[in-house]
């Protein structure tokens, strides 16, 4: 018999064996690191089965029964073990997933609502643990669920397929759901009694053969059996008795009809120790293999969608820059046009001093206001509003510059958000890094429009002329408060002129024009020309600094707007070619792991 035949094999791993373990074992914890850096983007079923094939690489050797329900899958186990272990019937008995364990006695415990524990005498369950699962065509959706869950535990799967209904929809839907753990699947066509020719037979065989070849691109093994017949033959012949002299002619030629007789020599080849090492080594190794690729495949779909991430930052990046640099370049124009209308109003006052302060004015010059007034006629005239007037378009164009940016940042990220539909991971992976990610992106587009939305010209055009204005006035014209830009002109300008006309009104009065009138309309002249070199500067530091000032707050803004972005790129980006690289070797090394174990 078949099971006193397995368990003579030797029972003992060899050194090379437990070798081979260990690197097993360890190589799947790295595997398991690596995962870690997904957080919560490790599938929940990924994570269970990938468990429970690293703890099922040290138990008993799991044999999965599986197949359609009435295809003979529990009449094909009382076969194998031969005894009556599970129960049998035209209706399916097999309600839930049964489990076959070793056990001094028969028992059975209910694990779960669908997951019985059956234990048994039976020496073969020694060494190998055997399940029977409900058929893959079960009404209820939790058997398959659960039959589902086995497989990528299982050492070996046995798929029995009715003669009668050979490789059906449901089964090759089922096929096609376990064939990517890489599992060794054997097929069995049960019930082959109920074809009396062979050439019916081989029919079947061949149409199993052909379909199970193109769903798993291999040819599987695949045996003809009759469970009926072998329980039969086994059990005595049909009366149940056995015969005084041994197998008597009738069990023989049952037996040999059933076919269980290559199956038990396959089995032997197959399920002795050494091979039941192999193969157990392998299960473990496929597992992992399998979900290296998914998820080195998932991190490279990351790294690609992050490089565009890399990208929109970088553009933003530019932008700012850009804007920086325009910004400054199209503001020395500006400046430019202030300092012709101060150098015009300069040299239309060097002429007024010229024309003014002579020895043939002295009356006119005693009249210290009415020099003033003549002065803020002819020298200043339209200047100050001239000026307000250019001051003016400066501010409206750091509003407009400063809108448009926050327009252009805006529109850009709105762009970035449309292919938040099309940014699905592999299976069910990143949820959580597409959430935090497209959560990001939401926050500066929300930023960004807000901005836009509150962005008020008037409002915005006041805050930088007050700001312009003070900044203008701190220097020496404090007192001047709230002064318009025009009125501070006036007052410094004009303010020379009219010292200088009173300083000269006394000194002409006390030495003597003639003498002192030319030095002095030079001193007028040189102090005029100091006093507007001041205005210049301190209307180009006021104006440059705001320039300055607007710059830095729209970059600060923006920047502390893509700042949780930008950090999660860069984190994501590191963690994810860390677990890349890991991924990539630890696929490579199990690799060449699982090309050593099957070598063995």
């Amino acid at each position: 018999m078949v099971i006193g035949k397995l368990l003579a094999r030797r029972g003992i791993l060899s050194k090379r064996e437990q070798e081979i373990r260990a690197r097993e074992q360890e190589l799947l914890e790295r595997l398991a690191t690596a995962l870690e850096r997904f957080g919560s983007d490790v599938a929940d079923d990924d994570l269970r089965r990938f468990q429970e094939a690293r703890e099922q690489l040290t138990g008993l050797f799991l044999l999965v029964i599986a197949g359609e329900f009435n295809s003979g899958k529990s009449s094909f186990i009382n076969a194998l073990l031969g005894e009556r272990v599970l129960p049998e019937g035209v209706t399916p008995t097999t309600d839930r997933i049964n489990i076959l364990r070793h056990g001094p006695v028969v028992s059975e415990l209910l694990r779960e609502a669908y997951l019985l524990e059956r234990t048994h005498p039976a020496d073969v369950l020694r060494e190998i643990n055997i399940v029977d699962t409900p058929g893959t065509n079960a009404i209820i959706r939790r058997h398959e669920e659960l039959t589902r869950d086995f497989v990528p535990r299982s050492d070996l799967v046995l798929f029995v397929t009715s003669a009668d209904r050979p490789f059906t929809e449901s089964e090759r839907e089922f096929l096609e759901q376990i064939r990517q753990w890489g599992k060794k699947i054997v097929f069995i066509v049960n019930k082959i009694d109920i074809l009396t020719r062979p050439e019916e037979r081989e029919e079947v065989v061949r149409y199993v053969r052909e379909h199970a070849a193109a769903l798993l691109g291999e040819a599987p093994q695949i045996f003809a059996v009759s469970a009926r017949e072998a329980q039969e033959a086994r059990g005595g012949g049909k009366d149940g008795k056995d015969g005084k002299g041994g197998k008597d002619q009738e069990k023989e030629e049952l037996w040999s009809e059933s076919g269980f007789g290559e199956v038990e020599d396959y089995l032997l080849n197959t399920l002795d120790q050494e091979e039941r090492v192999r193969l157990k080594l392998l299960n473990p190794l496929n597992v992992g293999l399998r979900l290296a690729s998914k998820y080195k495949d998932a991190t490279f779909e990351r790294l690609k969608l992050l490089a565009q991430d890399v990208e929109a930052i970088q553009n933003i990046d530019q932008q700012l820059a850009l804007f920086h640099q325009e910004m400054l370049r199209d503001f020395e124009p500006r400046l430019a046009r202030l300092d012709v209308l101060l150098g015009d109003m300069e040299r239309r006052g060097i002429r007024f001093f010229d024309e003014t302060i002579r020895i043939g004015r002295i009356k006119s010059l005693m009249d210290s206001e009415g020099v003033k007034r003549a002065f803020e006629r002819e020298v200043i005239g339209e200047t100050t509003r001239e000026m307000e007037d250019e001051v003016n378009r400066v501010i409206d164009w750091i509003v407009e510059r400063n809108l448009r940016l926050w327009q252009d940042i805006s529109g850009y990220i709105e762009r970035r958000q449309l292919t938040r539909h099309r940014e699905g991971m592999i299976g069910d992976v990143g949820p959580s890094f597409s959430y935090n990610r497209q959560a990001l992106l939401d926050s500066i587009g929300r930023v960004s429009r807000e901005v836009v939305g509150s962005y008020n010209r008037d409002t915005e055009s006041r805050a930088i002329a007050n700001d312009i204005q003070g900044a203008f006035a701190t220097t020496a014209l404090a007192e001047a408060g709230a002064l318009g830009l025009g009125t501070l002109v006036v007052t410094v300008v004009t303010g020379a002129a009219a010292d200088v006309t009173g300083i000269l009104l006394a000194t002409v009065l006390a030495v003597g024009g003639f003498y002192v009138l030319p030095r002095k309309r030079r001193q007028a002249q040189r102090d005029l020309q100091r006093r507007i070199a001041e205005l210049r500067g301190r209307l180009k530091d006021a104006l440059t600094r705001q320039v300055h000032l607007e710059l830095e707050q729209s970059t600060g803004r923006i920047n502390e707007a893509i700042a949780p972005y930008r950090r999660f790129v860069q984190s994501q980006q590191q963690l994810l070619n860390e677990a890349r690289g890991e991924l990539v070797a630890t696929e490579d090394a199990l690799l060449r792991l699982r090309s050593d174990v099957e070598k063995r």
